[in-house]
């Protein structure tokens, strides 16, 4: 009985380390990159989605936009300010918007990051993403949306 005990325990505890199991489970995070071109302009967006138990928790969106015709190269600044009237930083509501420019690599990058549990509904939809929190899809469901959509996506 004592050796039936001992493995028994001894089974929960490797469990409980691994993260797995009885403890439900970890949290992982789906990035799904996309790249485009046009018009002298390459836009990456990587979208990281953080999920806990299956359910959104975090979404960051990064956008790379970087300049390659020699043209808006030479306006850079103009081409800068421009994307700056469209890109407001701001930090509430659960949600935080940053912008970082690189005028040597002529690259002008904005970072999304919304914490769903904490950002407030018109936040949602101010960003574009009404009924996020009523939204049941997993990390699966997700990740098969934006592959279909040309999205190169893994899990981390």
């Amino acid at each position: 009985m004592k050796k039936i005990l001992s493995i028994l325990l001894m089974g929960i505890l490797v469990i409980s380390l691994t993260g797995c199991g009885l403890t439900g489970k970890k949290e992982q995070t789906l990035v799904c990159t996309t790249t485009e071109s046009e018009e002298g302009l390459t836009f990456e967006q990587v979208i990281s989605m953080t999920y806990k138990n299956d359910k959104l928790k975090h979404i960051k969106i990064d956008v790379k936009t970087k300049v390659t015709d020699s043209k808006v190269k030479e306006n850079w600044e103009e081409f800068a300010k421009t994307l700056d009237k469209e890109n407001q930083e701001f930090n509430k509501d659960g949600a935080s918007l940053t912008v970082k420019k690189d005028a040597k690599n002529y690259e002008y990058i904005t970072t999304l990051n919304i914490d769903v549990d904490k950002a407030t509904d018109e936040m949602l939809k101010e960003q574009g993403f009404e009924g996020l929190k009523e939204d049941n899809s997993t990390l699966e469901d997700s990740k098969k949306e934006a592959e279909k959509d040309g999205a190169v996506c893994e899990v981390k």
